[in-house]
């Protein structure tokens, strides 16, 4: 059973791992300047992950588990419906403000290893099957009662992760293109989430 310390130790690698990654993408990162940002030996490293390829795994599962944590949160509470939908894409936006290499990094990361989508569907798939299934029930039920049009939860998630996901991939060709600098960026990209939650709040008027 590990102790606290081999607890700690290993978060720390994992936290030094995804700023590593994120920074310079899997490629060109090197588990000596992993090791060096943890504050532990490249052997203790290699005790705790044996190669840069099981460590990236465990960095991208860990990043997956809470994306899908905080949409069961949101998507599986007691909220109004619209609320819920309103905070689920704030929360999203606001955890890819926070970390905006994540989308590139995923889409990479999946050309570069097409395999890692079948460990994401190990990882998820049962947990986003049942968030959508749900979702689905309160969005049939919502049309039923002439509120929102038809539309199907797939096709809303889809919708809602278009939205936000897209500026983060795209900053860098839409900054050099507009010569925006990088303050007024940053303000422009957190003004988007409003925009991002009216646009798909609009989209299910009937």
């Amino acid at each position: 059973m590990p102790t606290n310390n081999n607890i700690s130790t290993e978060q720390a690698i994992l936290e030094a791992a995804e700023e590593v990654f994120l920074s310079k993408g899997f490629a060109l990162a090197k588990t000596v300047d992993i090791a060096k940002l943890a504050g532990v030996n490249q052997a203790l490293l290699h005790y705790y992950f044996r190669t840069k390829e099981n460590l990236f795994d465990a960095v991208f599962a860990q990043k997956i588990r809470q994306i899908i944590s905080s949409m069961g949160e949101v998507l599986g509470s007691d909220l109004p419906l619209m609320e819920k939908i309103k905070k689920q894409m704030e929360m999203q936006f606001d955890f890819l403000l926070s970390n905006p290499k994540i989308p590139f990094l995923v889409i990479s990361e999946i050309t570069r290893v097409p395999q890692r989508i079948e460990t994401l569907k190990l990882t998820v798939n049962t947990q986003v099957l049942k968030i959508i299934e749900k979702l689905q029930l309160e969005l049939d039920e919502a049309h039923r009662e002439g509120k929102i049009r038809q539309i199907s939860a797939l096709n809303l998630v889809v919708n809602v992760i278009s939205q936000n996901v897209f500026l983060f991939l795209a900053h860098p060709i839409f900054q050099a293109f507009t010569e925006m600098p990088d303050e007024e960026f940053r303000e422009f990209v957190a003004n988007r989430k409003q925009e991002n939650v009216t646009s798909i709040l609009k989209s299910l008027a009937l």
